[in-house]
């Protein structure tokens, strides 16, 4: 069942209705997540599925609770949302997510931002089970709608990599992990992987 916190008056969730956000709820049986990082798989998940709702709803919502400006990067974004439809959904994976918390952890308590050690971290899972991978990196936000959004947004990152990692078809499986952060009070690592699944048809969009 969807948690009842996850719904509120906005018509933002009504226009997506809870069987629908059930189904994109891929992690809401995952014991080792919180209840934030299910949101940010939920939320990730939402987007790839239906770019121009998530557009209309959550991220219009966005920009006018946050005033944020109108630039190129909120331009660009909707853009790339209205090309987004039902994209393979999101699964957890425990290895993808030792490794999330892992950085996350090690982050937090030496204050470092970034991604330092990408590739002997994955190191383990490349080639088998996962033939490509990314991650995502977010500090100063505990919500997951502000890291969702603010990823997707990328405002300033030269090439939006993290919104394309979002944003990836090809990826089909995720952890998450949301930790405190010396400097940025907490931070959310994002890691994504491309691998052969059967238990795909087990979440029909």
């Amino acid at each position: 069942m969807i948690p009842a916190t996850l719904f509120s008056q906005s018509s933002a969730w009504d226009r997506w209705g809870p069987e629908l956000v059930n189904r994109l709820n891929t992690a809401k049986e995952t014991g080792y997540l919180s209840e934030e990082e299910k949101k940010v798989v939920l939320f990730m998940n939402m987007a790839r599925y239906d770019g121009s709702l998530f557009a209309e709803t959550f991220l219009v919502n966005y920009i006018a609770d946050h005033n944020t400006d109108n630039t190129g990067y909120v331009r660009s974004l909707y853009r790339d949302l209205r090309k987004v439809s039902e994209f393979t959904p999101l699964l957890v994976e425990g290895d993808l997510t030792a490794i999330a918390r892992d950085h996350a952890e090690k982050s937090g308590k030496s204050g470092r931002v970034g991604h330092q050690g990408f590739n002997k971290r994955f190191e383990p899972v490349m080639g088998n089970p996962y033939n490509h991978v990314g991650e995502n990196c977010s500090y100063g936000f505990d919500r997951a709608i502000d890291i969702v959004i603010t990823l997707l947004i990328d405002e300033g990152i030269q090439g939006t990599g993290h919104r394309e990692n979002i944003l990836n078809e090809g990826f089909n499986s995720v952890g998450v992990a949301i930790r405190p952060h010396r400097n940025y009070r907490v931070n959310c690592v994002i890691d994504f992987g491309r691998r052969t699944r059967s238990d795909l048809n087990q979440v029909p969009y």
